[in-house]
């Protein structure tokens, strides 16, 4: 199924008028030697200044807009439930790039297929992108609540104004040029773009793991994730390609940066993680990789001489690392040169020798104030160590498991949701002792995030959503929750969703905070999450570097994809 990633215009080409043209045209003869372009010609001036893009989902409603579409107080002519959506689902597939012509897998009847072809021609010629004007676009939010991601309080009946990708100005006065498209968002919460820090494009959704490269992307952003960073991919190439695609406006999604190919020495405890068995087999990962990787993530079996080699190739070449560590104790990786720390104390194996293998209740009984821990603690504080304890993992088990949305299944495919339905059911029944301790060892948890946070570390917020009950996007309001839960205020848990995460991806002068200058990467929400942070999953409007999505229509879209 495809669309168009669109600037949506007015078109004559209604749901209705579609249909009626389309029964017509079924039910005469199949033309013979006649063109299937659009009976009135895309003028030349147009056609030069408009570029339609293909991306793998299927539409319903507004996706998304340049910026002019709509006035404060008008309804968007394609907004949700629109009656003149035009929706290609069941109708074939196509594939377009740059470099080759699209190629259209369609029933055997002639007469449907020449009908898909018009369709298709339909949606090229009204829903199109203009990239010429992206820089001269200007949208006005007036009237919201503004949680910068600095950790401030909220600042109330604010104005943003974005010209083009970037916010231009911040304020309770700010002068609106003439033109611009004003959005009253008065009762609304404006924050700055969620990142995920522990976003992976893969999850075990059936028996088989499998990439999620069509429906993970649309539900990130649906959620308010305008950034995800992948520790550590399935299929490093592909998820490259992805971030690339996105980059270029061939497909819509966060903004990717990813770890490629995982490190661990060989055999690593995950089967399809190729491992190495030397330092220099691990050089070697490393320099064919490091053009292309945003970070370098490493796993329970690396060992301390091949961990030595990677980070130290890894600081000289500017590429920031993380761990899942096992092998290595976090403190040891601390002072090897590590930057940051997965899974919290679900991984760091000094804490508990069987940790790894899901000692929890060692765990559960932690103390907080130990040597270890306070050691740890300052050590992680004095070398600015990223914690990125992904809470939200560890609750997708019965008896603690509860969804994240209540309609998550809907997401998967159907072999997916029998599958997942099949797991609960078995896990529902198993041992009560081991989901106490599994309890103990989330509140431990909690207290280490709230320790690490009060003596001035960097936590940030992460889903790891190879289960697809983290639906994304979901998850990370979950976690962000779990923040709260742990002792943070909404608006510092806010902070180690945006600015906290720009920092450790040494992006925080273009990112993180709603600041004149920065991307303008926003999130509208219904509601107060500083008051009741539960409103957070309230999305009403994303935008990414100032395109303006609907998260009600990306959803849609991501619908029985998670395979």
């Amino acid at each position: 199924m495809n669309l168009l990633k669109s600037k949506i215009r007015r078109s004559p080409w209604s749901a209705g008028a579609w249909n009626r043209f389309g029964s017509r045209f079924l039910n005469s003869p199949f033309p013979k030697n006649k063109s299937l372009s659009p009976s009135v010609p895309m003028p030349a001036k147009r056609r030069n200044r408009c570029q339609a893009q293909l991306i793998n989902v299927s539409v319903t409603g507004h996706v998304c807009s340049s910026g002019n579409d709509y006035q404060s107080g008008s309804k968007h002519p394609h907004s949700k439930g629109s009656a003149s959506t035009l929706d290609l689902l069941s109708l074939g597939s196509a594939a377009v790039n740059s470099n080759s012509v699209a190629k259209i897998s369609l029933w055997s009847s002639r007469k449907l297929a020449v009908a898909v072809l018009l369709a298709f021609w339909v949606l090229a010629y009204h829903l199109v992108v203009d990239r010429a004007g992206a820089q001269d676009r200007v949208v006005a939010l007036v009237g919201g609540a503004v949680i910068d991601g600095t950790g401030k309080a909220p600042l109330a009946s604010y104005t943003v104004l974005i010209r083009g990708e970037r916010i231009a100005a911040v304020g309770a006065k700010v002068q609106i040029p003439k033109g611009a498209t004003v959005i009253n968002v008065a009762g609304k919460t404006i924050i700055p773009g969620l990142v995920d820090m522990h976003g992976h494009m893969y999850a075990r959704a059936t028996p088989e793991m499998r990439s999620q490269f069509e429906a993970y992307p649309l539900l990130y952003l649906a959620g308010g994730v305008t950034t995800v960073r992948s520790p550590g991919d399935f299929e490093p190439e592909g998820m490259v390609a992805l971030r690339e695609r996105i980059k270029r406006g061939e497909t819509i999604g966060p903004r990717i940066f990813t770890a490629g190919p995982y490190f661990d020495n060989d055999p690593s405890q995950v089967s399809w993680i190729k491992g190495v068995k030397t330092p220099e087999e691990a050089l070697d990962q490393f320099n064919r990789w490091k053009d292309r990787i945003d970070y370098v993530k490493f796993y329970t079996r690396i060992t301390e001489a091949e961990f030595r080699a990677v980070v130290e190739a890894a600081r000289k070449a500017g590429i920031p690392t993380t761990g899942h560590l096992g092998s290595i104790t976090a403190s040891r990786a601390i002072e090897l040169g590590i930057n940051g720390l997965e899974h919290g104390i679900f991984a760091m194996s000094e804490l508990s020798r069987a940790n790894t293998q899901g000692g929890n209740c060692a765990l559960g009984d932690l103390d907080l104030n130990s040597p270890v821990i306070e050691s740890l603690v300052a050590s992680i504080v004095k070398n600015r160590v990223v914690i990125d304890p992904t809470v939200v993992v560890f609750q997708i088990s019965p008896p603690i498991f509860e969804p994240v949305t209540p309609d998550w299944l809907k997401y998967l495919s159907a072999e997916a949701q029998a599958h997942q339905t099949r797991l609960l059911s078995t896990a529902a029944s198993g041992n009560p002792s081991a989901a106490e301790c599994q309890r103990r060892a989330l509140q431990s948890q909690l207290r280490f995030i709230k320790k690490v946070h009060d003596r001035g570390g960097i936590v940030t917020t992460g889903t790891d959503p190879v289960s697809p009950r983290l639906i994304p996007g979901y998850g990370l309001h979950r976690e962000i929750k779990n923040f709260v839960d742990a002792g943070l205020t909404p608006v510092e848990a806010i902070k180690a969703a945006t600015l906290n995460a720009a920092i450790a991806l040494r992006r925080e002068k273009e990112m993180g905070t709603i600041q004149p200058g920065k991307l303008a990467d926003l999130v509208v929400i219904g509601g107060d999450p500083a008051t009741r942070i539960e409103d957070i999953g309230n999305t009403e409007m994303v935008f990414k570097s100032g395109v303006q999505y609907d998260p009600v229509a990306l959803r849609k879209s991501a619908e029985g994809r998670v395979k």
